[in-house]
């Protein structure tokens, strides 16, 4: 038998809404889907509130999936906010105000929760195999990892590293990042990252997946450079070649605002994230000696769908 289930997931950068039947073997056709770039940690992520434009395009943002939903004949929803809310003096507000205006009970989820759930997703898409691999999960406030085979997870963490945070922190102009600041970066790195490089060491994972955001502009940027075909909507994975992957980073890390702006796949929203996306990934995959990549359409809001009951 078949179920309709209903998922939002509302993060730092966008809100996304999925509708979609769910299989007893759990594939998942989706019937509606909306992703809205909201930006609700903009100009307040890292002094832990929401600003007054954000808290307004995030209720806006809310009522307009609850009218999804109405006109999909779904009342029933399962929402989650995660680093944005979680972090935020005012979040219990904004999570008292979305009930009462858009009828949307929201749950806060930790890192570890959140971790659980790409893990979830990505294993739904496939991706996943017998041989351990890393999963990042870059978003805008947190990023999660995840160490593991389609059988099992070895280790999971969150780190407050998401790439609107870094960019808060580091990048105050359009022009290409300064040597300065991507020694800074890497040094922040360093010290917040421990508990990984010990789980490289521990499992040794040989391939590292990308889930959604960053990971989907890549994957966009590459095949129209190489002429192959990416879906998002039809596809749940993309191999890179690792040589056009480290030359597409390489790239991205050197270049100025308007550089990305023209590059061709980048999408707006993600014209200034992906350059703190691209400066962890680097690091990650030198630090874990990493030389198999991937990305997976699949995260958080498909595991969430999977998980619902």
């Amino acid at each position: 038998m078949d179920y309709i289930k209903a998922v939002i997931d509302i993060g730092t950068n966008t809100f996304h809404l999925l509708v979609a039947k769910v299989d007893e073997s759990k594939n998942i056709q989706v019937i509606h889907k909306n992703t809205i770039a909201v930006k609700l940690g903009e100009g307040g992520v890292n002094k832990g509130f929401i600003t007054d434009a954000a808290y307004q395009r995030g209720i806006d943002a809310l009522i307009q999936f609850r009218k999804e939903l109405n006109e999909n004949g779904i009342k029933d929803v399962f929402a989650t906010a995660t680093a944005a809310v979680r972090d935020a003096s005012n979040g219990q507000d904004f999570i008292d105000e979305v009930l009462a205006k858009a009828d949307i009970r929201i749950n806060i989820i930790d890192g570890l929760k959140e971790a659980e759930y790409i893990y979830y997703g990505a294993k739904a898409a496939q991706t996943l195999s017998k041989d351990k691999s890393l999963i990042m999960d870059i978003g805008g406030g947190s990023v999660e990892f995840i160490i593991c085979t389609e059988d099992e997870v070895f280790w999971k963490n969150s780190y407050r590293l998401g790439a609107a945070r870094l960019l808060a922190d580091y990048y105050f102009t359009d022009d290409s990042i300064t040597n300065e600041s991507l020694t800074e970066i890497e040094y922040h790195f360093s010290q917040q990252l421990n508990s990984l490089f010990e789980a490289f060491k521990q499992h040794q994972p040989k391939k590292l997946i990308g889930t959604a955001g960053s990971f989907d502009s890549y994957a966009s940027m590459i095949a129209l450079k190489t002429q192959t075909i990416f879906d998002p909507q039809k596809m749940s994975s993309y191999d890179f070649n690792h040589k056009d992957f480290e030359e597409l980073i390489s790239k991205i890390i050197k270049s100025t605002h308007q550089e990305r702006v023209n590059m061709e796949g980048l999408i707006p929203l993600r014209v200034d994230m992906i350059l703190m996306a691209s400066i962890l990934t680097r690091y990650i995959l030198e630090k874990g000696n990493i030389q198999e990549v991937t990305t997976c359409t699949y995260s958080l809001k498909e595991g969430l769908l999977l998980s619902q009951n």
